[in-house]
């Protein structure tokens, strides 16, 4: 049974790391259901009894917490090879960064999340992913730590496996997956991170935002600082990976869409905020990669709304897959 002061503590700890840190890791459920509902070799009941306990924790400790800090509790409890470490001060909330804007839905709404992912965990229908952003080689040893654990317990993960899994309900990894995604389109995520994922085997699945990689040099950090991107080092010379080096990266790892330049869902509205965010971005990944991107993920990590320009934009373009804070979506063909 987890104790609750473990259960603070852990939240504690991961609230105190930077708001862009990398390396969080994460359980994500796999919706919707495929057609063998349950996979019996990677269900677990006792996963998904750990994950009420994590979240009815945290939900009573502070009323801003959502779903996705409780999987990320849960994740350090359960596979991060090395535990989040508390900061010299206790944080005053356990809440993630949310982005500007952000609004908490109400605790009606996150209880019925709760239970569905509770549900995707117990059946068996779940990833294990780890969120990248910056990730400079100043600590390279430290990822190297990371991604060996992770590669020593769980297999990588490709996007054909998980369309393999919604269209049959197993797996054909012989381990439970495991997912390292890097975000933004960072120059260390090739410097760094990608040697790391050749020693490991790992599958990384990159989510660059299209616009920051034509970016100038010298105007990088700035685009950077005005975007809500989190850099935890400043290079001297370029911030943002090129193209040819997103193209190298597209023949052993996914390409994923992540807007033009970091956009939330709700901002892309009108007919040119999709051209801009959704359609070009898309248009240039395909391009320069030689396939449609493997998954999508907004600033924030909203769900697919249909409702939702820019969502429709998505699933109009083709792809397959949406990633959300707490859930990976396969989305309608």
């Amino acid at each position: 049974m987890l104790d609750p002061g473990e259960v603070r503590r852990a939240a504690a700890a991961i609230a105190a790391e930077d708001e862009e840190r990398a390396g969080v890791a994460m359980f994500l459920g796999l919706q919707p259901p495929p057609p063998r509902r349950d996979d019996p070799a990677h269900a677990d009941v006792d996963l998904g009894r750990r994950l009420g306990v994590v979240w009815d924790v945290l939900a009573a400790a502070d009323p801003d917490v959502t779903v996705q800090d409780a999987l990320a509790v849960l994740a350090d409890l359960e596979f991060r090879p090395v535990r989040a470490r508390a900061g010299s001060e206790v944080p005053g909330r356990l809440a993630a960064w949310r982005p500007e804007g952000w609004r908490t839905p109400p605790r009606a709404e996150r209880d019925a999340e709760a239970a569905r992912v509770r549900d995707a965990l117990v059946g068996g229908r779940l990833l294990r992913v780890v969120n990248y952003h910056d990730t400079p080689l100043s600590r390279q040893e430290e990822f190297r730590v990371e991604l060996q654990g992770y590669a020593a317990r769980f297999d990588p993960v490709s996007a054909a496996d998980v369309l393999e899994f919604f269209a049959t309900g197993r797996w054909r990894t012989g381990r439970p997956g495991i997912v390292p995604a890097f975000f933004d389109g960072f120059a260390s995520a090739v410097r760094c991170a990608a040697p790391l994922l050749a020693e490991t085997g790992l599958t990384g699945w990159f989510y660059p935002p299209t616009e920051f990689l034509d970016v100038r040099p010298g105007d990088q950090q700035e685009f950077a600082r005005t975007h809500d991107y989190g850099v935890l080092e400043h290079p001297g010379d370029r911030l943002a990976m090129t193209w040819d080096e997103l193209a190298h990266l597209a023949e052993d790892h996914e390409v994923c869409g992540h807007t033009a330049t970091h956009a939330a869902s709700p901002d892309v509205v009108s007919d040119d905020d999709v051209d801009r965010q959704v359609r070009e971005p898309v248009r240039r990944l395909t391009e320069v990669c030689g396939r449609t991107p493997a998954a999508w993920a907004w600033l924030g990590g909203t769900p697919f709304d249909p409702g939702a320009p820019g969502d429709r934009a998505v699933l109009a373009a083709g792809i397959p897959l949406l990633t959300s804070n707490t859930t990976l979506e396969r989305l309608p063909s």
